[in-house]
């Protein structure tokens, strides 16, 4: 895990000073070793933190053995062990660096086909002059750019760049935020000279050509063939279990101690059992977990239960609402912007503490929601696709019992699906299916502003079963990007690396190929994923999913309340063109007041957007 740094500019910028103001701004993603080399208009740089092979001998910028190709990386590729092996490739270190910049002398782009890790990187070619950037597939990693006519400068982080460069904010990408509740997925980000490379694409850049390409090389929608229900609900359990077990093996390897983040849900729990069988019982990786006081959403004691049952040490870290006070600051910079909300500074705190200097590896269960289908307003999408094939009796079922799953009403289940089908182009819903919009809340000139279209449109159009097309949508632009994002500031801006291996890319193709009906049945949501984890832990019966596992809509109805209004109320912003501020604190004190209002979103949303201009050089989004 790195960050890392270029800046090629046949214009007037002094490449290797841009460089190292970069590195300088980003230098807490690798604590370890800053260094940099420079050619002529060209300048990369890196700051490392050591995973494998410590040694200086794996410190970056690096060189293949024929002195061509120079490569800045960030990220880990867990087979590259294998990898060494299959292509009997000569090193002279012991990193997966090394391993990468090697594969690509010889196979080019074709070098991506191998890859099983999360990475965004740079290779620069100085025979052709050219550069070939990547991004993992389901973008784990960072990479962000600023591109012209003359200059194409890269930053691991986006303070990278805009905090050096003059930047205007992007008010038509912060409209479809404030409107959609998506955040700056896609190519396009807050800023508007600023873009990111999408999850599974590359660039292949040749400046005296003036040739700048962008392409894909890793889709789920290539060769999509849902796996048939002529295979048995028993051999696909045994296949994911096969894929989950492969990538927690490979994972768990590094040459410093591990720690993991862990929490009584399901995704934790398997994590949990997986590494006890891998580590042989837990040894020396420190476990870790953060809790709130309140009764409601302590689940301390359920996961005391399950470290107790593999004869695991949990270290417990209580979040209170000071902790929130004090440390959102911090948290905001990090994050660089808008963020989830109240469980990201949680995440950032317990980090933060639990974690020295030996333990630069931390394990998460992220994204069993996402790529098994957990989110209870794609159960919309599911429906419709039953009602487009006419099957009505199947409708019947499924709708009665989801009803008595989630315990609703056939009102609010109505309600639900009508909303979630709309939500597929136009967001606007939480993962409980709640609405957390309200353009009440906006001033004329901002409702005026053009909506940016949704980029992954174009994209989802071809796909067959709209259930398909949400959670393609979740995870490529909208869901796991911002919670992949909150996860790589949260560890980075403290050196540690966080690594997500429920996101193994062969897993994430496995259960986006499955049948429709392994993904939603008898009323459960990530049906397939819940079977697995019955059958093979012999775990009996299902918690329903909490949709509210934090604090925040009660914190911010009482302890954050006057901290929160003093943001929303500040002067710089009060006239901000975006808000109508004054209808803005209305609904917030209404908010307070009445117990039936119970979506914080829109507040949170207006916090981190007041804050964001608070901390900018200019005083008006528009």
């Amino acid at each position: 895990m790195c960050g890392i740094a270029l800046c090629y500019s046949e214009n007037n910028l002094n490449s290797e000073k841009t460089v190292k103001n970069i590195i300088n701004i980003i230098k807490h993603r690798g604590p370890d070793n800053q260094n940099y080399i420079n050619f002529e208009n060209l300048s990369l740089g890196s700051c490392r933190l050591s995973i494998f092979d410590l040694s200086s001998k794996g410190n970056m910028p690096m060189k293949d053995k024929s002195g061509r190709y120079t490569i800045v990386y960030n990220g880990e590729i867990y087979n590259f062990k294998s990898l060494k092996k299959q292509f009997d490739l000569q090193t002279k270190t012991n990193t997966d660096t090394e391993v990468l910049l090697e594969l690509y002398s010889i196979k080019k782009e074709k070098c991506l086909d191998y890859l099983n890790g999360i990475f965004s990187f740079v290779i620069y070619d100085n025979k052709e002059n050219s550069f070939f950037c990547a991004r993992d597939h389901v973008g784990v990693k960072p990479f962000y750019y600023i591109k012209n006519d003359k200059d194409f400068i890269v930053s691991s982080e986006i303070k990278g760049l805009y905090k050096i460069f003059e930047n205007n904010f992007n008010i038509n990408k912060i409209k479809s935020y404030l409107t959609t509740s998506f955040y700056d997925y896609g190519e396009k980000t807050f800023y508007k000279d600023i873009y990111q490379l999408q999850p599974g694409h590359f660039i292949k850049y040749f400046p005296k050509k003036n040739q700048f390409e962008i392409r894909r090389y890793w889709d789920l929608k290539d060769n999509l063939n849902n796996l048939s229900q002529e295979i048995s609900e028993n051999e696909l359990i045994d296949k994911a279990y096969e894929l989950i077990e492969n990538s927690f093996n490979i994972q768990c390897q590094a040459d410093v101690k591990i720690g993991l983040n862990v929490s009584s849900g399901i995704d934790s729990k398997l994590m949990m059992y997986f590494v006890d069988k891998i580590n042989k019982g837990q040894n020396d990786i420190s476990s870790n977990s953060y809790f709130f006081d309140e009764k409601e959403f302590n689940e301390k004691h359920d996961l005391e239960k399950i470290s107790n049952k593999v004869d695991w040490k949990v270290n417990f870290y209580k979040i209170t609402s000071e902790d929130i006070i004090k440390n959102f600051d911090e948290v905001f910079y990090s994050q660089e912007g808008p963020f989830p909300g109240i469980p990201t500074i949680a995440k950032s705190i317990l980090i933060k503490k639990a974690y020295g200097p030996e333990q630069k590896v931390i394990l998460e269960a992220q994204g069993g929601d996402d790529v098994a289908g957990g989110y209870k307003y794609i159960f919309g999408s599911y429906i419709f696709d039953l009602f487009k094939k006419k099957n009505f009796t199947k409708i019947f079922s499924e709708t009665a019992k989801f009803k008595n799953v989630e315990n609703i009403s056939y009102k609010n289940l109505i309600k639900l699906i009508y909303n979630s089908v709309n939500a597929l182009d136009f967001g606007g819903l939480s993962a409980d299916g709640s609405k957390n919009i309200d353009l009440s809340i906006f001033t004329d000139d901002f409702l005026n502003v053009k909506n940016m279209e949704n980029e992954f449109s174009k994209e989802i159009v071809e796909i067959k079963f709209n259930l398909k097309k949400i959670i393609y949508r979740d995870i490529f632009y909208t869901k796991l990007q911002r919670i992949l994002k909150s996860c790589d500031r949260s560890s980075m801006a403290y050196g540690k690396e966080l690594r997500v291996p429920i996101l193994d890319k062969n897993i994430v193709k496995f259960f986006y190929n499955l049948d429709p009906a392994y993904i939603i049945k008898n009323g459960n949501l990530r049906y397939l994923y819940r079977a697995l984890f019955e059958k093979k832990f012999n775990e009996n019966g299902f918690e329903k999913k909490k949709y509210i596992s934090d604090p925040q809509i009660k914190w911010l109805k009482s302890d954050l309340f006057d901290w929160a209004y003093s943001i929303l109320s500040d002067s710089k912003t009060f006239y901000d063109g975006i808000y109508n501020t004054e209808k803005l604190l209305s609904l917030f004190e209404k908010f307070k007041k009445d117990k039936s209002l119970q979506n914080s979103n829109l507040f949170w949303q207006a916090i981190c957007l007041k804050k964001m201009l608070i901390n900018s050089r200019v005083d008006k989004y528009i």
